[in-house]
């Protein structure tokens, strides 16, 4: 690792910090800052979840066609060879069962990069801020005079986590299991099969559930950064694929099960 830490730091980590630094000395406010930030990575990373978002808006839309639906009637029983035409249905229109998760890799770099320039910037200790002076630029002395950062936003202070001592601070993790909880939701897979549904749902609830946890134990700062994502993604999504899932899952997952129970009815007469 300590191989490619020389790449990574010139490349990804140096360049977050001091671009973070430089919009805080413009705007004079870090969690304004780490606003603007996180929209300009969206920015850059939009492409990417764009090219997932369509993937997966071609795929829900197969899924939940008539093709699909006959070849889970026909071959309901064989798993296996419902696999072999599930694939053979997705290379006749040209669909990549991977072509929504590949892009959506392609940024994580630039997201770890995000994470540890928050925190870097955010750092108030000495041993913080020594570590932070060798990734700034010397060219721009500004940006070493204007750490440590004033990390007062709102009310709140981003270097701090949330307190159950101090209410106000809980809102934090709330916005962030809000955003995640509906961004999950709208990308989610309708499926048909009541268990696979089920299955969804209870990952979909995992997911949430975990990034909340860690929104409790990290600094107001990243949360502030992870709900700023996680709105632009919302708000993209929705210009792509519409609601998604959001208010059909749950819909489309009861008219699976009234359908089992209505066919095992038939088959009991």
């Amino acid at each position: 690792m300590e191989v490619f830490a020389p790449i990574w730091n010139n490349f990804i980590y140096n360049p977050m910090v001091n671009l973070l630094l430089y919009i805080y000395v413009f705007v004079g406010n870090y969690g304004l800052a780490i606003i603007i930030f996180t929209l300009f990575i969206r920015l850059i990373t939009g492409p990417f979840y764009a090219q997932q978002q369509k993937a997966m808006k071609k795929q829900q839309t197969l899924m939940q066609g008539k093709e699909w639906k006959e070849m889970q009637k026909k071959y309901g029983k064989e798993k296996e060879r419902l696999a072999q035409e599930q694939m053979k249905l997705y290379k006749e229109h040209g669909v990549n069962p991977l072509g929504g998760c590949l892009p959506a890799l392609i940024p994580w770099p630039v997201m770890i990069g995000l994470y540890q320039a928050v925190t870097m910037v955010m750092g108030a200790q000495p041993e913080q801020l020594m570590d932070l002076s060798k990734h700034l630029y010397a060219f721009a002395p500004q940006l070493a005079a204007a750490v440590p950062v004033r990390s007062e936003f709102i009310g709140f202070d981003l270097a701090a986590t949330p307190n159950f001592a101090a209410p106000l601070t809980l809102i934090i993790p709330a916005l962030v299991l809000a955003s995640t909880w509906v961004q999950q939701k709208m990308t989610i897979m309708p499926q048909a099969d009541p268990n696979m549904a089920s299955t969804n749902q209870t990952m979909q609830l995992m997911m949430t559930v975990m990034i909340g946890m860690f929104s409790l134990q990290f600094p107001i700062g990243l949360s502030l950064y992870w709900i700023v994502f996680g709105i632009v993604g919302i708000v993209q999504q929705y210009f792509t694929t519409g609601w998604g899932n959001l208010f059909g899952t749950a819909q489309l997952a009861t008219v699976a099960i009234n359908a089992n129970k209505g066919k095992k009815n038939v088959e009991r007469k």
